[in-house]
């Protein structure tokens, strides 16, 4: 008999987006520069499509963001193990991650670049970011 169920695994640096079909697509993302503590930078929308988290490994924490007219209201949530995380469209998000993190997400699988946004946080923001990130990952 055939093999039927496929099996996706990626262990490599950023993300690898494993499986996708015509409504959604399933990605894992590993400890990448950019979602480390100290390069943290930017946050992130998608306007047509939600996002779920789920940290399988390591360590991570979750930025949730709305807009002011100064920037942006910023939560984080230290993330656990297989518990999932959800990221409604129009939200800012990003996640800080470290070099044993392993998480998956599923997002539309029409989500692209012109759909989505990307905005630098201030200094201000970066300095209380970095900071609480640091107490919740302690």
């Amino acid at each position: 008999m055939p093999k039927i169920a496929k099996i996706f695994e990626y262990d490599g640096e950023g993300i690898e987006c494993v499986f996708k079909n015509e409504g959604w697509l399933l990605c894992i993302k590993n400890w990448k520069p950019n979602n480390d503590i100290r390069y943290i930078k930017a946050l992130e929308t998608h306007y047509e499509s939600d996002e779920e988290f789920v940290l399988m490994q390591g360590r991570a924490v979750l930025l949730s963001a709305s807009r002011n007219e100064n920037g942006f209201d910023i939560d984080l949530i230290k993330m656990e193990p297989n518990k999932i995380y959800h990221i409604p469209k129009n939200t800012w998000f990003n996640t800080i991650t470290q070099s044993d993190t392993k998480m998956m997400y599923i997002q539309a699988a029409d989500t692209t670049a012109e759909n989505s946004k990307y905005i630098d946080m201030t200094e201000d923001e970066l300095v209380m970011v970095r900071k609480k990130a640091a107490e919740l990952l302690e």
